[in-house]
């Protein structure tokens, strides 16, 4: 029996740190810089609330429901660099990206959940994919996202998106395309990046 009180606070806390660390990993590459000072702190706590609410995910309407709980969460209670409000658009990136990594590519919690989650997981939108997005399926952007589009400029930045149904609009898009895991997606993000 292990007698050591600090390895065993090690043991008993590993699982939260390991969680604790790729929302770091997720919210600093991804979004970090847009949004204030300490916004990861309060990223991490909401992750580690969000993740014990996933085993109780049964189908792609509790997943939506839970999504947008959080990003609401985001939304009330961390701010842009500027002190302005987060966007839907800002908010969805740090929570999608972990999921990504946490649910798909670490396959936890577990095997049985994750592969009950990854058909409902969202893509990460950035400006690298929703305008790969936009050349590869020219008609269906011009059909359905351009409308939202005030500022040719502003085109693929995320602090445009700013109302739910955009926002939908492009998870609805990947889900149709690909039931089967709508994140392979977030492919197009790795291929199209400039280096």
């Amino acid at each position: 029996m292990l007698t050591d009180k600090f390895i065993q606070n090690l043991l008993k806390n590993e699982d939260n740190s390991v969680t604790s660390v790729m929302a770091f990993m997720s919210y600093n590459p991804s979004i970090g810089r847009v949004l204030e000072k300490g916004g990861v702190k309060k990223f991490q706590k909401l992750i580690l609330e969000m993740i014990n609410k996933l085993p109780s995910v049964n189908n792609c309407s509790d997943f939506d429901d839970l999504h947008k709980e959080y990003l609401q969460k985001i939304i009330a209670e961390i701010k842009t660099n500027s002190n302005s409000q987060v966007s839907i658009g800002q908010a969805q990136k740090p929570i999608n990206v972990f999921y990504k990594v946490y649910i798909d590519w670490a396959r936890k919690p577990d095997e049985n959940t994750r592969n009950k989650l990854l058909p409902f997981l969202h893509v990460p939108l950035d400006s690298i994919l929703m305008e790969t997005i936009s050349t590869k399926y020219p008609d269906w952007y011009q059909q359905n996202i351009k409308q939202y589009v005030n500022n040719s400029q502003k085109e693929f930045r995320l602090s445009q998106i700013k109302d739910e149904e955009l926002y939908y609009c492009w998870q609805k898009f990947f889900r149709e395309k690909y039931p089967e895991k709508p994140l392979i997606f977030d492919v197009a993000w790795a291929l199209n990046r400039k280096q």
